[in-house]
């Protein structure tokens, strides 16, 4: 009985990690985001630190930039037939995620200039009410990785710059569900499995093209693996269980220990194309390609019993974004812009669920930028349409861990961003 439980751990440990994979971050800076993240191709703040390290190279000035998203996701679910649950809806609980970005940038001379940033391009979360059905699968998600990465940014000539950075990222997990024991017959307690990392090292290499009226980026960002040493598993029994004696044999089972496992944060290339149609008026179409076939398998260990060790598969597929862009200055110190993105998932069917059940996406952005000349406010909107997928194809349920059904999922985001130029 011990053995089919923690099996069932590996397996929920297994979706936890796929399920953050499938939810990447892109919006770190308020005007970047409002362009749908089409900047690559020319930069405008020191937030392309995050999106090309190259174009610092022609942001003058030694600048600071902080930016802050809003982001408040949705999501439901609904029981296929013939559940007990079929039809129903449940909804997910309303939850707000702050992701940042903060940046800062120094000329050392007229051709190389330095800066670092700190952002959490992986993570968000999922929560779900007590009463769920998927309560089994997962209650409670929360992923967050935090990557500071200092880089330094050449001027070969007066309209080419080469860049290299490292991302130096630490990674937290929290995941809460309920247990069953007893041929998952009986609810018996919660588990919750809490982690921090061990440092990632990871590297940028990154170049920017840039004239008065066309700009042209490239970016390619190597995967960082995060390994989780000593990674704890806690557990508790209810105090009200009706069946005697089972609180005392589920406690003999359920023992906190450790789990050992590893995520590796895909890497990606990036490229992008900007042409100034009008003096006033600029687009940018950027293309984003991601790794994530690097999820092709997870290893959990217990360090307590190694026959318990599990190899899970993930199957992950290689992905890729479409951004559009565009700005139209109305005078030199504001400037309104758009965006649209085009955001193909890399999750296969059999890992759709509870965690962050991900699809097809297809999002619009506005905003407006306002430049004072040493100080910039920014600020965006953006609508994220993650639509609706069911783990049922041809009435067979796909699902990896049995917990099929259908997910509605949108996302609506707030950014805002302020800069300053300090000389």
């Amino acid at each position: 009985m011990r053995n089919k439980f923690l099996v069932l751990f590996v397996m929920l440990a297994m979706v936890s990690v796929a399920a953050a994979a499938g939810f990447q971050l892109y919006e770190f800076g308020a005007r970047s985001s409002a362009m749908g993240g089409a900047v690559i191709a020319n930069p405008y703040d020191a937030s392309t630190l995050f999106y090309n390290p190259s174009g610092i190279a022609f942001v003058p000035g030694m600048r600071f930039y902080a930016n802050l998203d809003l982001i408040f996701p949705k999501a439901l679910y609904v029981g296929p037939e013939p559940l007990p649950w079929a039809g129903q809806v449940y909804n997910a609980e309303s939850q707000v995620f702050t992701p940042i970005g903060l940046y800062f940038t120094f000329p050392v001379n007229e051709r190389l200039t330095t800066g670092i940033s700190v952002t959490n391009p992986f993570g968000l979360g999922l929560k779900w009410s007590d009463d769920f059905p998927g309560r089994f699968v997962a209650r409670n998600t929360d992923l967050k990785s935090f990557y500071i990465s200092p880089v330094a940014a050449y001027k070969l000539t007066d309209n080419f710059s080469l860049g290299f950075g490292l991302d130096l990222v630490i990674a937290q997990v929290l995941l809460e569900r309920n247990v069953l024991l007893f041929d998952n017959r009986y609810e018996v307690g919660t588990s919750k499995l809490t982690g921090t990392s061990q440092l990632g090292i990871g590297f940028t290499v990154s170049a920017t093209y840039k004239t008065d009226r066309f700009g042209f980026g490239a970016m390619y960002r190597h995967s960082v693996k995060n390994e989780f040493k000593n990674g704890k598993a806690e557990f508790t029994i209810f105090d009200d269980l009706s069946v005697p004696n089972v609180a005392a044999i589920a406690s003999a089972i359920l023992k906190d220990q450790n789990v050992n496992t590893a995520i590796t944060f895909p890497g990606s290339f990036n490229v992008g194309v900007y042409y100034k149609l009008m003096d006033n008026f600029g687009v940018e179409l950027d293309y984003n390609y991601v790794m994530w076939s690097v999820f092709d398998k997870l290893d959990i260990e217990f360090p307590d019993d190694p026959r318990l060790n599990q190899t899970v598969n993930e199957n992950y597929q290689n992905s890729y974004t479409v951004r559009f862009g565009a700005h139209y200055d109305l005078n030199e110190n504001f400037s309104l812009l758009g965006g649209f993105i085009l955001d193909k998932t890399p999750q296969p069917i059999e890992s759709v669920s509870p965690l962050l059940p991900d699809n097809d996406r297809t999002n619009y952005s506005v905003g407006f930028s306002y430049n004072t000349g040493k100080m910039q406010f920014d600020a965006g909107y953006m609508f994220v349409n993650i639509g609706e997928r069911s783990t049922i194809e041809n009435g067979v349920g796909m699902n990896d861990v049995g917990f099929d059904g259908t997910y509605n999922s949108n996302a609506n985001l707030v950014f805002v961003s302020f800069g300053y130029t300090i000389k």
